[in-house]
């Protein structure tokens, strides 16, 4: 007699492993959560409906074992990224502005081509050169606002 088929009889999960596979896809689901209105930051916490919390003993952590495209990845990338245009001009990160279509079908009107019309302006130095872009945490632009309603002035300084 020659069976078909053989199979081992470790092969047929256990209770244990499938709720194992169930949690796991629990905490993808919960990976990308409800995130802050205010910060852009994931919400913790699954009652809350946000995700697994990323705290200081995990960040230790990944700092000790070196791993710092693993760390990068989710505290910035996954948490809170945003895309800034600073003013290399004055440095500040607050004043630059994107320019509306309606002014710059306004300044073609003035006689000014409307292709080459700047998309970023900066209106403390009221100029739109020397615009970079730079990739930043979304509370680093919080936190620039916050000092600024206090009156401290926060500038950067960009080497291209």
């Amino acid at each position: 007699m020659c069976p078909d088929l053989i199979i081992n009889p470790h092969a047929f999960p256990l209770r244990m492993a499938i709720g194992m596979l169930l949690e796991s896809i629990a905490a993808k689901v919960h990976s990308t959560g409800m995130v802050d209105q205010i910060t852009s930051q994931p919400i913790n916490g699954r009652k809350g409906g946000g995700g697994i919390c990323f705290g200081e003993i995990e960040r230790d952590s990944l700092l000790a074992h070196g791993a710092a495209y693993l760390l990068h990845d989710r505290l910035h990338t996954c948490s809170d990224y945003h895309i800034a245009a600073v003013c290399s001009t004055c440095g500040s990160i607050l004043t630059p502005s994107v320019i509306k279509p309606e002014k710059r079908v306004a300044r073609a009107v003035k006689g000014l081509p409307p292709v080459r019309a700047p998309k970023v302006f900066c209106h403390a130095s009221d100029t739109n050169k020397g615009m970079e872009t730079v990739a930043i945490p979304y509370v680093f632009k919080y936190l620039a606002a916050e000092l600024a309603a206090m009156s401290i002035k926060m500038t950067l300084r960009l080497s291209i």
